[in-house]
């Protein structure tokens, strides 16, 4: 994962670079739009990972995903029907 935040991350770089080399010209406000981005999901991404590594994936008092879907109205679920 680290890798793949690295590698992300100088890809931002390059198109940052991108954009600022075309100078006002067409798409240098998208590649910089682009560029935070992707800097923005690294970010993102790292704190996922930092989180991860302190946070349990569940609580033992709730199920983890357990629980049955339950409809707004009254009657058969029409996903059964």
């Amino acid at each position: 994962m680290k890798q793949l935040c690295d590698d992300l991350s100088q890809f931002a770089i390059q198109v940052r670079q991108l954009g600022y080399s075309l100078g006002g010209g067409v798409g240098e406000r998208q590649c910089l739009d682009l560029s935070e981005r992707m800097l923005a999901a690294v970010k993102q991404a790292e704190a996922r990972v930092a989180g991860a590594k302190s946070t349990p994936l569940f609580r033992l008092s709730e199920p983890a995903g357990l629980t049955t879907p339950r409809t707004s109205f009254s009657g058969a679920d029409p996903r059964r029907c």
